[in-house]
């Protein structure tokens, strides 16, 4: 489960029912777009306890994107995933159909919209400086467009109302939409697959290892203290300021040992190691994510959704 969706099932855990339905769409909107870490466990060990052998060679041109000024990482698998505008398309449109279910069942419901929310990925720490010099070692949070403007709280609603509503939502589900987000647990797709299996393999990778060793070494000659054994985050802080001075000194730190987005470039070529063997099924997921997504522009346009936000 990502942060996103534990932040949606938290919500309607403590806020109730009424309240829960609420922000459906918003909840919606923001699965899957507030954090791009994968969350789900490393793959399974072969029968004979290893993890799969490949030659990162094969994919030895690929290179991580990252744009430092919006924390974005793109990745050779990311085409495989819904992208964050993407995600907020197709999980509006499933809301519709929720309210469309509610209306159908006799009650007003008027959309929710509002923009969504992406968390900047720092599976290997702070990796932008002019980021850093704002944040600190926390992550830039994106701003995602949204669909439909967002609306003032709407009034409270009848026990009846609540029942139909939740109904709603249970009976539409994911209205047949695929949930192609990186990192939810339990996924068994070859996309996952790829990916998990390729975080696993470069957190082994003698390269990287290398290169965590150097990074450590440094950061601990600046005086900075890791928070735990195989983290990429210290102890200390306090202060903005003080944040800010060791984010810079352990991008200094990277930058010495080979670069901050070195260990996104070992994990790139892992993937792209391993999409060889598989493009007949990845173009086969390729074309399920633009059937999805044209499928939910179709959907807000049917419901009054002006093309120019889509």
């Amino acid at each position: 489960m990502t942060k996103s969706q534990v932040f949606g099932a938290e919500f309607l855990k403590t806020r109730g029912l009424a309240a829960g339905f609420a922000v459906i769409v918003t909840v919606l909107v923001m699965w899957g777009t507030a954090c791009s870490v994968p969350t789900a466990p490393p793959p399974d060990p072969g029968p004979d306890g290893r993890l799969p052998v490949v030659d990162r060679s094969d994919g030895a041109g690929a290179r991580a994107s990252l744009n430092e000024a919006t924390g974005e990482v793109i990745l050779p698998m990311s085409s495989y995933w819904y992208s964050d505008r993407e995600n907020v398309i197709v999980n509006t449109a499933v809301a519709f159909l929720i309210y469309d279910c509610v209306e159908d069942a006799g009650f007003a419901a008027s959309p929710r919209g509002g923009d969504g929310k992406a968390l900047q990925d720092r599976s290997y720490g702070q990796w932008s400086r002019s980021i850093a010099a704002r944040n600190g070692s926390s992550p830039e949070i994106r701003k995602i467009p949204g669909v439909l403007d967002a609306q003032p709280e709407r009034s409270p609603v009848t026990a009846r109302q609540q029942e139909a509503e939740l109904g709603c939502y249970s009976s539409v589900g994911r209205a047949g939409f695929p949930e192609l987000l990186q990192g939810l647990a339990g996924d068994q797709s070859v996309q996952n697959r790829i990916v998990q299996t390729s975080l696993a393999l470069t957190d082994r990778d003698p390269e990287y290892l290398s290169y965590r060793r150097s990074w450590e070494e440094c950061v601990a000659a600046k005086g900075l203290k890791l928070s735990s054994p195989n983290s990429w985050s210290f102890n200390g802080g306090g202060s903005k300021e003080e944040e800010i001075r060791m984010a810079l000194l352990d991008l200094d730190c990277k930058d010495a040992s080979g670069g901050a987005g070195k260990p996104y470039d070992i994990l790139a070529q892992y993937e792209a190691a391993q999409m060889k063997d598989h493009q007949a099924e990845l173009n086969e997921v390729a074309s399920q994510k633009a059937a999805s997504v044209e499928r939910a522009k179709q959907v807000l346009r049917d419901h009054g959704v002006a093309d120019a936000r889509l």
